[in-house]
């Protein structure tokens, strides 16, 4: 990622898929790998990979629970806060009709 200042806005957002896994986890606070990969419609494998991209860069956490591991947006982070109001606003704003 880009260091210091963290990744850009395009490297967060360079697919689909990391799309789809932002979208969920700004409306739940927190799912399953599987959860997340069966939501989204992607392999777990792929979720899996999109997971780990969002993770190094701070915008998700992992916590493990034995084997269970429980993904969710780090808002502690006022980037990611910020994000996941942009998301939601747009997501609103599609469920309006025309």
């Amino acid at each position: 990622m880009t260091g210091d200042k963290g990744p850009s806005l395009e490297e967060v957002l360079s697919s689909s898929g990391r799309t789809r896994i932002l979208s969920l986890l700004s409306r739940v606070e927190e799912l399953h790998l599987t959860e997340i990969a069966k939501r989204t419609e992607q392999s777990y494998s792929a979720t899996e990979r999109h997971l780990r991209a969002l993770e190094e860069a701070e915008v998700v956490e992992e916590r493990d629970y034995g084997r269970v591991r429980i993904f969710r947006l780090r808002l502690d982070n006022p980037r990611v806060r910020t994000l996941k109001d942009l998301i939601l606003q747009w997501d609103h704003g599609l469920d309006q009709p025309a």
